[in-house]
């Protein structure tokens, strides 16, 4: 059987055009890849979690349900996720039916089922036990189903040359990493898509996948930052946009580039900081974003929401985005963070249980994890300047073995 290294060889021939693939697929192997790390667990007694006591958890019995809901339709047998602890979906069976008697409401009772059925882990990676937590939320937009007026930016519905790839059947340790590129009819070979600048400059033109016409480039960008959106449209409907596709280029983020180009200092990376900057330099705006090559794509809808990866509708303040090579799509997660307090300056010593439904391009490593806090101001307002350091513990069916964690 051929080495992990030689597969990568091969997939790296095949798909060599892609940028993001080279950064992945370890084709320099010297240099560890984010699916190279390692998660460490450790298990921990229900009075080592600090805070489990003061949680209101039957709070998230409903987005729990909602993720069993999505393993009801696997086989017992069948493994959850590529994450090394996910199990099957028989592992997790026996908290999915005691927590749907869980009445609403009823804290007590939701802690009983979740200390019955499932194992605290302290989770870490090779520097030690600090996570980086993030924010995200659904971006606001104001738009027109017709280009006029001010309503001149184009949103973008998936291209039907779009093709992604799924890494894992090719490496081994490739651990569910997906890779986006456009399939060339002449060739059929994968090659890279259109870069950002490349579609501002017309790259898309002519194709009509424009879905909607909006008033501003930099909502346009947080929306791509976000994932989602919710537009106010100029007839006064409200519709709802989420992801469906990227182009696969890499993606850097703009309040890094903009540190990096001496024109934040640290801490100012904020979406409040960007957004300020932007305003003060409205001619360099297509300069910056363009140095974020990546590109998302959204399809139209009119339910209120964002939908996650795994197919469920996120809840505000409990549904939380994973890098799935590590942690799998279910897994409640205790988080402890300092989360900014909506509306001031200061922050909050913060700790509560969320559930691993979502993943983000940006969010990768063991103990990496961005928080969903909903889409009004308040959620735009915290999740913007949300960015630093916490701890992550994993809750796991008893069921699970974890024994080997490094």
């Amino acid at each position: 059987m051929a080495s992990s290294v030689g597969k990568r060889a091969v997939v790296c021939a095949a798909l060599g055009a892609l940028a993001a693939f080279g950064a992945l697929c370890a084709c320099k192997t010297s240099a560890a890849s984010p699916a190279q790390e390692r998660l460490r667990l450790a298990p921990v007694t229900w009075a080592d979690v600090p805070g489990w006591t003061d949680d209101t958890l039957a709070d998230v019995i409903p987005p729990l349900l909602a993720s069993c809901g999505r393993l009801a339709k696997k086989g017992d047998r069948e493994a959850i996720s590529v994450a090394p602890f996910g199990g099957t979906a028989g592992d997790w069976r026996p908290l999915c039916k005691a927590a749907a008697k869980v009445k609403t409401g009823d804290h007590a009772a939701a802690r009983v089922v979740l200390e019955r059925e499932l194992v605290p882990y302290v989770a870490s990676n090779k520097e030690g036990m600090t996570a980086k937590l993030t924010g995200y939320y659904v971006a606001a937009m104001r738009g027109s189903r017709t280009r006029h007026a001010q309503y001149q930016v184009p949103i973008y519905g998936r291209p039907p040359d779009l093709v992604s790839v799924d890494l894992t059947h090719f490496v081994e340790d490739a651990r569910g990493r997906r890779l986006w590129g456009r399939l060339d009819p002449k060739t059929g070979a994968v090659v890279p898509y259109a870069t950002r600048a490349e579609i501002r400059n017309g790259a898309l033109d002519g194709k009509g996948l424009e879905i909607l016409w909006v008033d501003s480039k930099v909502d346009a960008l947080f929306a791509d930052i976000q994932g989602s959106a919710r537009v106010e449209l100029d007839d006064g409907s409200e519709v709802w946009l989420e992801f469906d596709g990227k182009n696969g280029q890499p993606y850097q983020g703009v309040g890094k580039l903009l540190r990096q180009m001496g024109e934040l200092q640290p801490g100012e990376g904020t979406m409040q900081g960007i957004r300020a900057w932007f305003e003060a330099h409205p001619d360099r705006v297509d300069e910056i974003m363009d140095l974020n090559t990546s590109k998302v794509f959204f399809a139209l809808r009119t339910k209120a929401g964002a939908r996650g990866s795994q197919g469920v509708m996120l809840t505000p303040r409990r549904s939380m985005a994973i890098d799935r090579a590590f942690i799998a799509h279910t897994t409640p997660v205790w988080v402890e963070a300092d989360v900014p307090l909506a509306g001031k300056r200061d922050t909050e010593k913060r700790r509560w249980l969320l559930i691993a439904q979502d993943t983000g391009g940006g969010i990768l490593g063991p103990i990496r994890g961005d928080v969903f806090w909903g889409d009004d101001e308040a959620a735009a307002d915290i999740a913007g300047r949300m960015g630093g350091p916490g701890r992550f513990w994993l809750l796991l069916p008893r069921s699970i073995a974890v024994s080997h964690t490094d």
